[in-house]
């Protein structure tokens, strides 16, 4: 990062760290080594502007800091406030100390009730006060009525010289659980890296209803897999699951066009007859080709797997009964038309939105920008992606979804080019210095803007959360430590510049217990590496498990490695998909024996021990040593998130050695068959 030869003791830098508070901005962070690492004034600055905050230099921090305060007094009521469980919200109305009369209070259920009340200004408690433009100012407290229901309400507060708004987010007080104590295990395995022998070159939603079936077959509640989102697979491209287009929209490649799979959506133009059956002649030796790489080929699966969707898109639009649904799917969804416009358009300019001319690259996309066929390929490729993970419960048996829900998204995506007042787009998202990345990690994901949410109502947060809970049984939070702060890299910084920028967790929270109960949907959240004081209390509290893996969890016992015992609450594990598997981790830690009794061991211990949750890694059943990714290498290093397995799920699910372990894993759980 370029800096400027600015004093670290000028006058302004007491002013430039006021100003950060004021902003939610740590000045530094205590690294991995026990010390405190302070903020570059240059790198403060580059996130307070990326903030809203009017500052280009730590000079100017004193001037910045006055305007600030005053803009915060002048605005009477935050955009939004929490609470849970039915206890009251407090707000906080701010307003000249002279301001007297009545208050009008209304709340608008999102129910479509209303509540009405006027209070008197004087009989509300003054919490705090100033002075601001040779007046006095005070911040008065509001008492919303106890036990309003779950939901997102608006709530307006009227006077002679006031009037403002605010959405109020009122949760259940704990994320959804299943009632009774969860004794519960599933297997985990990428979708891509499944394979079967009808798949066309990569591992789809119908490989995966066959693992849950097989999984539900032996008493397991879950089967987990990595992100299910679209991604780019063209220009741009972008093959990590954890930089999707969007957290909105699901993946294409991952549909199962099975004949038999298309029929039980109960759309007769779907069965394409003679002419369905040529085109798949004609991509079935390609697909077996692809089908017997040891790496999955994101390029050509894609391709091959468009021709196949394109002329099922093009029957569906030409059929009546069909056209009607998609229509009355698109009414219902209307971000599903704009996501199908803006893919055809990226597809038609050949690259990112930062790149189009100026109207395009703002949101203006004309009925000339892009091919229509291609829009009605997108709005038919979701609408089915839909239909088929709304069945998946049903055509899978007992066995539910463990999604996943990434942190970000690929700047070049639909979400950062739609809902662009949501982000921070010039700043990245990454991880300080910590034991396995001392220089740290720069994930060039754009972060959540946490000033501008606030405005939007979270609305985009609410709705992914929404759009994964549907289909999900429990749903994993990637770095839930974000709900409380993330680690925010200046631009053309490196990640030893950046510092923490903290979040209202609250509200956050609240978004998620609401969805979570209204969709049933269990909340587990990844809570490895720097955690902050509070996360893990705050997680229990609000009813999300937290993670227990094992590579992280052990220590030599008499000579002998010991696995720690996890805690009610949790989602055990042996590893992670960021970690070695198991075989290669006792290898390089030199822990002795075989890795297949130890394997099995600590499996036992983890399946007999409270965690709520056990996860096992479908590749550790078969001692399987190459990892599915590397974090911090590239694909010159390493093939992430291309390694498909090596062996089919018919093999699979006829090993005895698979059979036995997951068995045992279901008595530690249930008991006895």
């Amino acid at each position: 990062m370029t800096t400027t030869a600015t004093s670290v003791d000028g006058p302004w830098r007491d002013a430039l760290h006021q100003l950060a508070e004021l902003a939610s901005v740590d000045i530094g962070y205590w690294d991995v080594k026990g010390t405190y690492r302070d903020a570059s004034p240059e790198g403060l600055v580059a996130i307070l502007r990326a903030l809203g905050v009017g500052i280009e230099r730590p000079d100017q921090a004193p001037d910045a800091l006055r305007a600030q305060r005053a803009a915060l007094w002048r605005r009477p009521l935050d955009p939004c406030a929490a609470c849970f469980g039915g206890e009251p919200a407090h707000l906080v109305l701010r307003m000249p100390a002279a301001d007297a009369g009545q208050l009008r209070l209304t709340i608008q259920l999102d129910t479509g009730e209303s509540i009405d009340r006027e209070v008197s200004l004087a009989d509300l408690p003054v919490v705090r006060s100033a002075e601001l433009d040779g007046g006095a100012w005070v911040e008065r407290r509001l008492d919303l009525p106890a036990g309003l229901p779950p939901g997102y309400h608006d709530v307006r507060v009227a006077a002679r010289d006031l009037d403002a708004e605010c959405r109020l987010l009122s949760a259940p007080p704990a994320a959804f659980a299943p009632p009774g104590a969860l004794r519960e295990w599933g297997l985990f395995a990428p979708v891509y890296a499944l394979r079967t022998g009808d798949q066309l070159g990569v591992g789809d939603l119908g490989d995966l209803r066959q693992l849950a079936r097989f999984v539900a077959g032996q008493r397991g509640a879950f089967v987990g897999t990595l992100p299910l989102l679209a991604c780019f697979y063209d220009t741009p491209f972008q093959a990590s699951p954890y930089s999707p287009v969007s957290r909105l929209f699901w993946n294409e490649l991952y549909a199962d066009l099975r004949p038999d799979s298309l029929r039980r959506l109960g759309l007769a133009a779907l069965d394409g007859g003679a002419g369905d059956a040529v085109l798949r002649s004609e991509l079935g030796l390609e697909s077996a080709l692809l089908g017997a790489e040891p790496l999955v080929d994101y390029r050509r699966a894609a391709a091959l797997k468009r021709r196949l969707l394109e002329r099922l898109s093009e029957v569906a639009w030409a059929d009546e009964a069909a056209r009607a649904q998609l229509e009355q799917f698109r009414a219902a969804r209307p971000r599903v038309d704009d996501y199908a416009r803006f893919r055809a358009t990226t597809e038609a300019m050949g690259r990112a939105w930062g790149d189009w001319p100026v109207a395009q690259r703002d949101g203006a996309i004309g009925d000339g920008d892009f091919d229509e066929a291609n829009r009605r390929y997108h709005v038919f490729a979701q609408w089915l992606l839909r239909q088929q993970l709304a069945r998946f419960k049903d055509e899978a048996g007992t066995a539910g979804l463990y999604l996943d829900l990434p942190v970000g998204v690929d700047g070049a995506g639909y979400d950062l080019w739609r809902e662009r007042e949501s982000f921070a787009s010039e700043i990245s998202v990454g991880a300080p210095p910590d034991p396995l990345f001392w220089g740290g990690q720069n994930w060039a994901l754009p972060p959540l803007h946490p000033v501008a949410q606030r405005r939007t109502g979270y609305r985009y947060f609410i709705d992914c959360v929404r759009a994964h809970m549907e289909h999900a049984a429990m749903l994993r939070v990637d770095h839930v430590m974000g709900l409380h702060r993330l680690f925010w890299i200046p631009p053309r910084g490196s990640a030893a510049d950046g510092v923490y920028v903290r979040y209202p967790a609250d509200e956050l929270y609240a978004v998620l217990l609401i969805e979570s109960q209204r969709q049933r949907c269990a909340v587990a959240g990844e809570d490895l590496g720097t955690v902050p004081d509070g996360v893990r209390p705050t997680m229990a509290k609000r009813g999300l498990h937290s993670l227990f893996v094992a590579q992280f969890a052990w220590a030599f016992h008499d000579g002998s490695p010991a696995l720690q015992t996890p805690g009610a609450g949790q989602v055990a594990s042996l590893d992670t998909h960021d970690t070695p598997p198991f075989a290669s981790f006792v290898e390089s830690h030199g822990l002795g024996g075989e890795s297949g009794e130890l394997m099995r061991r600590w499996l036992d211990d983890l399946a007999a021990g409270p965690a709520d949750v056990v996860f096992v890694t479908l590749e550790d059943l078969w001692l399987e040593r190459e990892a599915q990714n590397v974090p911090g290498t590239g694909d010159d290093e390493h093939p992430n998130w291309r390694r498909r397995m090596r062996f089919d799920l018919d093999q699979i699910r006829s090993d005895l050695q698979v059979s036995d372990v997951l068995r045992a894993v279901a008595e530690r759980r249930k008991g006895p068959a």
